[in-house]
């Protein structure tokens, strides 16, 4: 984390498939990725907010997300993160649930696309979306209805939001939500 403006994230493919031993290894990464950013605190207890937030008392801002087996950590000295991550490969009816769950705009942007495109777009805006709520530590019906088409910052309590998009994650779709402008992401990949 040379630069405020680029952020590092670490992609994982977890080995495991027993839901107990996949979370004891993401646990573990997160504590080391913790590790290697604060060399000058000892332990990191992860605490929850009010609505299950994570966070720990040192002097860096983190988030995680996982679809499957695939986790995505990010960590910042510089202000809090939201993530999230989604597989595309999922089968769902997008403009069902576009309709019901997103922001007209973005409905009636979505009809206007090719059916071939809307999968992806589909993605794109769930994964804002999620990230945005991570970062604020919100609920996640909050933050489904608020349009996130523009790639503009959006604003939260009379304060800046930036969604990013990932796109360099084969298969998957994902956001990163900060509360500073981020030029540049760069993931890196956890065997």
């Amino acid at each position: 984390m040379n630069k405020k403006d680029d952020l590092m994230l670490w992609f994982n493919h977890n080995r495991f498939n027993d839901g107990q031993a996949t979370k004891k290894h993401s646990d573990a990464i997160l504590h080391q990725l913790l590790a290697n950013a604060c060399p000058e605190s000892d332990s990191f207890e992860i605490k929850r907010t009010e609505n299950g937030k994570p966070f720990t008392e040192a002097s860096v801002w983190f988030s995680y997300s996982h679809s499957g087996r695939a986790y995505l950590y990010g960590l910042s000295q510089y202000g809090e993160i939201g993530l999230d991550i989604e597989r595309t490969d999922k089968i769902r009816d997008f403009m069902t649930l576009s309709k019901r769950y997103f922001h007209a705009d973005e409905y009636r942007h979505m009809q206007r696309l090719p059916r071939q495109d809307r999968p992806m777009f589909f993605y794109r805006l769930w994964t804002r979306k999620e990230a945005w709520c991570k970062l604020c530590g919100g609920v996640l019906w909050y933050y489904l209805g608020r349009s996130v088409l523009s790639h503009q910052p959006v604003i939260e309590d009379q304060q800046q939001v930036y969604l990013t998009d990932l796109t360099d994650i084969r298969g998957y779709a994902g956001a990163v939500a900060t509360d500073y402008p981020i030029h540049q992401v760069y993931i890196n990949t956890i065997k």
